[in-house]
């Protein structure tokens, strides 16, 4: 038997902070660029004229895994904070966004190759901007379901309607 959502209202408790797990996403920073200077030395020290095609390709091909890894874990989102005024979305190598609740103009779920949350807004300038960030996002249900009910004014498909109400229904179960 699945075992039971926990989906938490935060309204009335301003700020609240969704993120990723610090230890293991630094640590895997850290293991990435680790790979990345290994191969570099690796490179450097021991690939010579007549070393094998393979010990000479091997070590560009981790390097540019161990890169791809670094560069994707610190331009991905990386925290989601809910303000009394705005949602601020937060980065290790971006600027943060800051969102206000009244300028978002829908929410939905998306499927490429994996589930994506995509938030459109309208930003300062009026422009209106698409805000994708894979659904694989700690605690997303509570997110969306709490950004629904921050943003009021938000379109929100059928579909995903159906799983908000479902959401609402279990979070009164748990008052």
């Amino acid at each position: 038997m699945p075992k039971p959502l926990k989906i938490n209202y935060i309204a009335g408790h301003l700020p609240v902070v969704y993120r990723y797990h610090q230890v293991s996403r630094w640590f895997m920073i850290v293991i990435s660029f680790m790979m990345v200077v290994y191969s570099v030395f690796f490179l450097l020290n021991f690939v010579q004229a007549e070393t094998p095609i393979f010990f000479k390709l091997m070590p560009i091909v981790i390097c540019f895994v161990g890169l791809n890894s670094v560069l994707l874990k610190v331009t991905s989102l990386n925290s989601i904070t809910f303000q009394p005024q705005h949602l601020r979305l937060g980065y290790i190598a971006k600027r943060k966004i800051l969102i206000p609740y009244d300028s978002i103009q829908g929410l939905d779920l998306n499927k490429r190759i994996t589930y994506y949350m995509l938030i459109s807004y309208q930003d300062e300038k009026g422009i209106v901007r698409e805000l994708s960030t894979p659904a694989s996002f700690p605690h997303i249900l509570e997110i969306i379901f709490n950004l629904a009910e921050m943003a009021k004014q938000a379109v929100i498909p059928e579909k995903m309607q159906g799983v908000l109400d479902y959401l609402k229904a279990n979070a009164d179960n748990e008052l």
